[in-house]
């Protein structure tokens, strides 16, 4: 195993960097520590009432009713009970199959955190797992890498995408299938995804039996936030929403405070949608009181107050506000996940105050790279670090023909010679006459321009003598990187954990923005 530090390569945004790195916090932009003691601290200071307690194991006691729980998900619900218990979550969109690789080693990431935890405090943790239900963007989860196949589900939606009937993803199912083949290998994840697409009615039933069908024994437990009964407990942050652009104007304030790094997520005036299950519509604010885009429904300021009371289960916080509804109904202390979550996570400690809610520390997950051992071995007998095939491709490669080529490819002596001999020319020009002094610097040009030519043609044919070493590591570099993308955001992880002898390793530390590198 090879661990990077994420500073030294071109990975992360500025902003990532220079939180985990604790520059956010000397700027003052952030005013916590980026650590395990910061958990600790949230648990110590975490306000979550017994009724809160009570109604958050109702609800998922009621989620996992058709379902059944295992022995030690059972024990993870036991344990919410007690006051000194809290919880670190992660969330996703509902991937088909889980998307890429990144799905699986965050929530790895969550249960590892959880299990140190709880074994160094005097704190209890449970893992958790934040099913992003209500999420509309069908077209970003309709796909999957598989095997280096992709596979789509097409066609799209106009509601919540956890609501889709599993009657959706028949065509997708069989052609999953196909690809797995019939073999003893991969005959324990064809049950399981046959069994999450066939014996549960909905893309939400779906993700929550496959992902407990990988994780189940570890302790996991997955929440549906599309639910009454933790809606109920949010009404009156949805109301406040609406009446005083909370997020809209103390977010924006922190964005001022960002403003020399990549925004991620603009809020808007309100940050809520209403939703039904063919229907997700922004809810704005008018002069009679409130609407959707597009006029679906109206109404008036009192009538908009009264049906978030009674009916908040037709209302879904967007993106922005979705982490303190999160926030509102789980004992959380600690959240992981990807750049681009963290970088709006950013954005929202002042919202969190503003509404009077404890923020959970932002967590950058660990980014892993699987690559074949003869690879690295063929890297490293090249002089090549796994480091640079983060940088520029072309600069990579020049650099590997100076390595291996011939030293006759660079002409630097030829254009020192040359350059000299233009000097002492123009010494004699200029006793002869000044108007002689263009003359002379534009034939230098003119030769250094055709050096130079010959010295690029001596690169093309050494580059042509050494194909067979280029296009090998050009052939890494497009497994690692695929189109630019890191591996862990193209790649399925089926094809990983069906392995006998594979496992994601433990960070060495979660909090130094490594990046793993194994075989």
């Amino acid at each position: 195993m090879k661990v990077l530090n994420s500073q030294e390569v071109q990975f992360y945004p500025s902003l990532i960097n220079d939180y985990i790195s604790g520059e956010l916090n000397k700027k003052l932009i952030v005013d916590w520590e980026y650590s395990e003691s910061q958990i600790l601290e949230n648990a110590s200071n975490r306000k979550f009432t017994e009724t809160q307690r009570s109604l958050l194991i109702e609800a998922l006691r009621f989620q996992y009713k058709d379902i059944g729980l295992t022995i030690e998900e059972e024990s993870s619900l036991k344990l919410l009970e007690n006051t000194n218990a809290f919880t670190i979550t992660t969330g996703h969109q509902l991937n088909l199959l889980g998307g890429a690789q990144f799905f699986y080693t965050k929530i790895l990431d969550v249960i590892r955190l959880a299990k140190k935890l709880t074994v160094s405090s005097s704190f209890t943790f449970v893992p958790v797992f934040w099913m992003a239900t209500e999420d509309h963007d069908y077209e970003e989860i309709s796909c999957v890498n598989l095997f280096g196949k992709q596979i789509c589900c097409p066609g799209g939606n106009e509601g919540p995408v956890g609501r889709i009937s599993n009657t959706y993803f028949t065509t997708f199912l069989d052609e999953v299938k196909k690809i797995l083949g019939d073999g003893d290998r991969f005959l324990e994840i064809k049950k399981i995804i046959i069994s999450s697409f066939t014996e549960y009615n909905t893309l939400a039933e779906a993700t929550r039996s496959f992902v407990r069908a990988l994780f189940s024994d570890k302790g996991l437990l997955i929440i549906d936030g599309d639910d009454v009964i933790l809606k109920q407990q949010a009404s009156a942050f949805f109301i406040q929403e609406s009446k005083e652009q909370t997020t809209f104007k103390v977010v924006n304030e922190q964005i001022k405070l960002l403003s020399g790094y990549k925004i991620q997520v603009t809020p808007r005036e309100i940050n809520l949608f209403y939703i039904e299950d063919k229907i997700r519509a922004r809810i704005i604010k008018t002069e009679t009181g409130y609407s959707t885009v597009g006029d679906y429904k109206k109404w008036t300021s009192d009538e908009f107050e009264n049906f978030v009371k009674n009916k908040p289960e037709f209302i879904s916080p967007n993106v922005l506000l979705r982490p303190l509804y999160q926030e509102t109904i789980l004992p959380n202390v600690a959240y992981i996940g990807g750049a681009g979550e963290i970088s709006y996570w950013l954005e929202l400690a002042p919202m969190f105050t503003a509404f009077n809610i404890q923020f959970p520390l932002p967590i950058v997950r660990t980014s892993y790279f699987v690559v074949a051992k003869n690879q690295l071995s063929w890297l490293k007998d090249l002089g090549i670090d796994f480091k640079d095939l983060f940088g520029n491709t072309d600069q990579l490669i020049n650099g590997l023909i100076k390595e291996i080529g011939s030293d006759e490819i660079s002409l630097d002596h030829e254009k020192q010679e040359l350059a000299k001999f233009y000097e002492d020319l123009l010494l004699k020009a200029k006793l002869i006459s000044p108007d002689l002094e263009k003359v002379i610097l534009g034939e230098k040009k003119r030769a250094l321009g055709s050096l130079m030519n010959v010295e690029k043609r001596f690169s093309n044919a050494e580059k042509k003598n050494h194909e067979q070493t280029i296009n090998k590591l050009k052939n890494i570099l497009s497994k690692v990187l695929p189109n630019g993308s890191p591996m862990e955001r193209v790649d399925s992880f089926i094809p990983l954990i069906v392995r006998d002898d594979f496992s994601f390793p433990i960070a060495p530390n979660l909090f130094s923005g490594e990046i793993v590198v194994f075989s």
